[in-house]
C-alpha cells in the first residue's frame, strides 16, 4: 500500500472513535459506517503511477536516504501561516485555511544547505542581524523569496506541506460534539441511577493537526524511499510551551501503537459513592498498514529567525497560504493536499515529493474537508 496512504489511514481510524460515559460503564458511540470518500478501496481512479528509479525525479531525491547502516538523521525546519485556533471557531473568510510547511534536510548535507541560504538571505537582514519578512518592502520580500527558492531548487531539497480548511474542522467537532451529547441523553434515559456532566466540549488545536500531518508526511517519504531507524529534529520558530508539547505528543502519537486508556467518573446517587468505569482501545494492524520505520530520537528545537533554514520554511509557509487565498472559485474549497492543489506554486516541482501519492488526504481534505467542497470522485 501506498505510504503516505497508510499513514492517512491509520490517522483515520484513531480520529473515528469517540467514547462517552453511561450508566456504570463507558459507552462507545458507534459511529454509522463512513461514507465513501472514507474508504480505503476509494481513490485508486485517480492513483498516479509508480515512478521508477532514474530521470528527473530520482535527480531530485539526491538529497533523500542514505543507504548505509545506523540510524541517519534529518532536520525538519517548518513554520505555521494562516490559522491556527481551536476547532470551535469558524472560518472567517470564505475558504480559509491553516497551513504548516517544512523542508527536510539530511544532517549530512546541513552546513552546505545552511551556508547557501544565509548567502541569499543575509542581504536583507538588519544591523542587527534580524530580520522579519513582513517588514520588508514589497520588492526586497520577492527578491528574498526568490533567492530562497533558487537555494531549494539548486540544491533539490524536498519541500512539504499540509493545510486543513477552518470550516471542515469546525464542522467535523460539531459533528462529533452532537454525538457526544446524543449518547449522554441515551446513558441518561436508561438508568437514573448513576449521574454524569455533560460532555466536556474540549476542541482540538488546528496548530496540532497541522503539524500532525505535516510529520506524518515526512514520515512516509522516509518509508517511501528507505525504511529503517531514523533521527528526526524538528525546528520551528519560537512558539510556547503548551504548543511545543503539543507538537512533541502529536508526534509520538502517531507511531505508538499501543493501548489507549480512557477514564470516566460519575456518581452513584444509590451507594452514594463516585464510580468510575475505563474503556480501552487496541489496535492491531493488518500488514499493511504496519511501519518499518522508526523514529529512535525525536528533538523538538525552537529557534529565533537567525536560522536560516527555519526562515526559508517560513517563506515557504506564507507563501503556500498566499497560494491557497487565492485559488479561483471553482478550486476555493477542494482539496488542500494534492500536487494539483500547488500546482503554479513557484516550488511546486520541490513539492511534488513522493513516487506515489496514493488516493485523497483522508483526514484534512476527507474528515475535515470543507462544508462546500464539491462531491469526492467515485
Amino acid at each position: 500500500m501506498v505510504r503516505r496512504r497508510k499513514l492517512a489511514l491509520r490517522t483515520a481510524c484513531f480520529a473515528h472513535v469517540t467514547f462517552a460515559l453511561g450508566p456504570a460503564s463507558l459507552v462507545r458511540l458507534e459511529r454509522p459506517s463512513p461514507p465513501p470518500y472514507l474508504d480505503s478501496r476509494q481513490g485508486n481512479t485517480h492513483m498516479e503511477d509508480e515512478i521508477a528509479s532514474g530521470g528527473e525525479r530520482a535527480g531530485r531525491d539526491r538529497h533523500a536516504l542514505g543507504d548505509g547502516g545506523g540510524a541517519m538523521k534529518f532536520i525538519l525546519a517548518c513554520d505555521e501561516s494562516g490559522a491556527k485556533g481551536y476547532a470551535d471557531q469558524d472560518e472567517q473568510y470564505a475558504g480559509e485555511v491553516g497551513v504548516f510547511a517544512g523542508l527536510l534536510v539530511p544532517d549530512p548535507v546541513l552546513q552546505k544547505i545552511e551556508i547557501a541560504l544565509e548567502a541569499a538571505i543575509a542581504p536583507h537582514r538588519g544591523i542587527d542581524g534580524k530580520l522579519h519578512i513582513t517588514d520588508l518592502p514589497a520588492p526586497s520580500q520577492a527578491a528574498l523569496r526568490q533567492g530562497i527558492y533558487d537555494v531549494i531548487r539548486a540544491e533539490q531539497l524536498p519541500c512539504f506541506w499540509y493545510a486543513i480548511h477552518v470550516a471542515g474542522f469546525y464542522a467535523h467537532h460539531k459533528r462529533m460534539q452532537a454525538l457526544l451529547n446524543d449518547a449522554a441523553a441515551d446513558a441518561s434515559a436508561h438508568s437514573a441511577r448513576v449521574k454524569t456532566g455533560s460532555p466536556r466540549e474540549n476542541p482540538g488545536s488546528l496548530h496540532g493537526e497541522l503539524f500532525r500531518g505535516l510529520y506524518g508526511h515526512i514520515v512516509a517519504y522516509i518509508e517511501e524511499r528507505s525504511p529503517g531507524e531514523v533521527e528526526i529534529e524538528v525546528r520551528t520558530d519560537r512558539v510556547d510551551k503548551p504548543i511545543a508539547k503539543l507538537f512533541r505528543l502529536e508526534a509520538e502519537r502517531l507511531l505508538d501503537d499501543a493501548p489507549r486508556r480512557v477514564v470516566a467518573t460519575g456518581f452513584d446517587t444509590v451507594d452514594k459513592k463516585i464510580v468510575k468505569a475505563e474503556a480501552r482501545f487496541e489496535t492491531n494492524w493488518p500488514e499493511e498498514l504496519r511501519f518499518l520505520t522508526t523514529v529512535k530520537a525525536l528533538d523538538l528545537k525552537t529557534v529565533n529567525d537567525a536560522d536560516p533554514i527555519v526562515l526559508a520554511a517560513d517563506a515557504l509557509a506564507n507563501s503556500l497560504c498566499h497560494h491557497f487565498r487565492n485559488r479561483s472559485d471553482a478550486e476555493r474549497y477542494g482539496d488542500l493536499n494534492r500536487p494539483s492543489a500547488v500546482a503554479g506554486h513557484p516550488l511546486a516541482q520541490s513539492l511534488d515529493t513522493f513516487w506515489n501519492w496514493g488516493g485523497a488526504d483522508l483526514v484534512g481534505d476527507r474528515l475535515f474537508r470543507h462544508p462546500l467542497a464539491p462531491p469526492p470522485p467515485e
